[in-house]
């Protein structure tokens, strides 16, 4: 099994400048981090962070394919905005060390205004 922990991505690390454009409908996502400790300052375990990291499927939306949603009378989404996707859809890669997922733009679940509303507190 795969641990998806090392799938998730250092919300301080910036996003590299050059990076692969997606092909036909292909999306480029930015996976949210996982939260390395609570509010009140309590380092969380590998356990929690593991636990974190299998219900992290939020990412930012870095590039779009040429072809995304052109078979749609609108859009589902665009670069800039935050969206779910599948825990195991698309394909995991690494741009400059920065873990990124490539996704067909049938893959993606909902877009969301704040990335907050969904919950990553333990």
């Amino acid at each position: 099994m795969i641990n998806n922990e090392s799938w998730a991505t250092d919300n301080d690390v910036p996003t590299p400048e050059k990076i692969p454009q997606p092909v036909g409908y292909r999306i480029l996502i930015r996976p949210r981090g996982v939260i390395e400790k609570t509010k009140g300052g309590i380092i969380l375990t590998d356990s929690s962070k593991d636990d974190q990291s299998y219900l992290n499927s939020v990412g930012q939306v870095i590039a779009m394919g040429d072809e995304c949603y052109s078979d749609r009378k609108k859009p589902w989404c665009k670069v800039g905005d935050w969206v779910i996707f599948g825990r195991y859809a698309g394909a995991r890669i690494s741009v400059q060390k920065v873990k990124m997922v490539l996704l067909n733009d049938d893959e993606i679940i909902a877009t969301l205004e704040n990335p907050e509303v969904v919950t990553q507190q333990l």
